[in-house]
């Protein structure tokens, strides 16, 4: 494609909110950016954040355990293994992060305190679940609502998710 066209083109707006999941097997205490040292309990962690400028991007930072330590995650991102990431794409003037770390808090074992929200409202951005938090219905509703019905899944690129619901939730 010739650069003027590749100019015309539309570009597909990146922009919104995403969870990752996280493994940690063993329990850790980990300095944490301003937070100090954390005792992070072995489990499964799901980690809202938002990328105005581009949830791709920000997921494969996430994705390298290796890189400079800006955000608490980066620390957390260290010592745990990366297994998911999901997608919430919504327009700039529109964050959901809230909202979807409100709902994610409702439904996990345990909060860490102060974990992601130094510019937020929230007392966490970061949650531990006992087990997947994939194998259980009330974070698929809440992944499904929260993407305007459609739950997504990151590999490389956002693709859907295979659950065993219909294609559309209601």
């Amino acid at each position: 494609m010739a650069p003027s066209q590749r100019a015309l083109r539309p570009r597909r707006p990146d922009g919104g909110c995403y969870a990752i999941l996280l493994r940690l097997p063993a329990v850790r205490t980990l300095v944490t950016g301003a937070l100090g040292a954390v005792d992070y309990p072995a489990g499964w962690y799901v980690y809202v954040g938002s990328a105005r400028g581009g949830i791709r991007a920000r997921v494969a930072r996430h994705r390298r355990p290796a890189k400079a330590l800006r955000w608490h995650i980066d620390y957390l991102r260290r010592v745990c293994s990366f297994v998911d990431a999901f997608a919430f794409p919504h327009p700039p003037h529109l964050s959901r992060e809230s909202e979807i770390a409100r709902a994610v808090a409702a439904i996990a074992d345990e909060a860490i305190p102060r974990f992601g929200a130094s510019d937020s409202p929230d007392a966490s951005h970061l949650f531990r679940f006992d087990h997947d938090p994939r194998t259980d219905p009330r974070f698929v509703l809440l992944c499904g609502r929260a993407n305007n019905g459609y739950l997504l899944s990151w590999v490389l690129t956002i693709v859907p998710s295979a659950r065993p619901l219909g294609t559309k939730m209601t």
